[in-house]
């Protein structure tokens, strides 16, 4: 009887071990992971580097085996990870596995082979990156949970129409014009505005604030105009608008000493019919 008893209580004791750890092989489970995780993704190729999506998401779900399987439709394309390895790591889960991405343009779609990688210490703080060697010289699509950083997710070329206005004039256009902003690191921005009509403008560090789900954009900076060979440099202030899809947008070089205070404004699109 007493060594029944003992048997029966080692067998509790495993049990509740075995429970603890997710399985007898002490592998964490899938059931820990599963579920959806917001946040951003930052894409890199050998053509441009950390292009930021906002409002992406991963899935984690429990396959009938007790694996789990991770899919993200991203912006870039959909990633589908059927089989994951989930290891212990310190402070949380490492995840590991191999799988297929569909990718393409206006509605001609490819599959890739793709490999993965994640980390995952609690829902809002995970990391997973998609590595897919057969596109644009070697793809990586990195999700991040949280906010995406408005410097990232701002940088990048726009393109548009100029308005200039001044005292003596207004709603002079010029189209095909473009302006392009890269992220300092720090959290603010480069912009390097070169107007066909107005001559180029360098905000070397801009502020942004995010306000409504838009980002509001301030620098200064100076900017040479003139006619032929006789230019000057003048001071000017910047201030912008975009929202967070960089879709909507309207950003500003104010220039006070030329032409009773010069205003040029990129704007999306073209330029507005304008009478003859």
């Amino acid at each position: 009887m007493k060594f029944n008893t003992l048997l029966l209580a080692l067998a509790a004791l495993g049990s509740a071990a075995c429970s603890d750890n997710g399985n007898a092989d002490n592998v964490p489970a899938a059931a820990d992971i599963a579920g959806t995780y917001g946040g951003y993704a930052l894409t890199s190729c050998a053509y441009f580097s950390n292009t930021c999506s906002a409002d992406q998401t991963v899935t984690v779900t429990e396959n009938a085996d007790g694996s789990a399987a991770i899919a993200f439709d991203s912006d870039m394309g959909a990633f589908l990870i059927p089989d994951v390895r989930i290891d212990a790591a310190e402070g949380g889960r490492s995840l590991s596995g191999e799988g297929t991405a569909q990718m393409g343009m206006q509605g001609n779609i490819s599959t890739y082979d793709c490999t993965f990688e994640g980390v995952i210490a609690l829902r809002t703080e995970a990391t997973m990156r998609f590595s897919v060697p057969a596109v644009m010289g070697g793809l990586t699509v990195e999700f991040r949970t949280g906010e995406a950083p408005a410097d990232l997710l701002l940088a990048g070329t726009y393109k548009g129409y100029s308005d200039a206005d001044c005292a003596y004039f207004e709603d002079r256009y010029t189209d095909d014009e473009s302006l392009k902003m890269t992220a300092n690191g720090d959290g603010t921005l480069a912009v390097v505005f070169e107007s066909s009509a107005w001559g180029a403008f360098s905000v070397a560090s801009a502020a942004i604030e995010s306000e409504g789900g838009e980002y509001l954009l301030s620098g200064s900076g100076s900017v040479t105009m003139g006619m032929g060979e006789s230019t000057s440099s003048y001071d000017f202030t910047m201030t912008g608008r975009v929202d967070a899809a960089k879709e909507v947008y309207s950003i500003a070089f104010h220039v006070p000493a030329v032409m009773g205070g010069l205003t040029v404004t990129l704007l999306p699109g073209t330029a507005p019919a304008t009478e003859e």
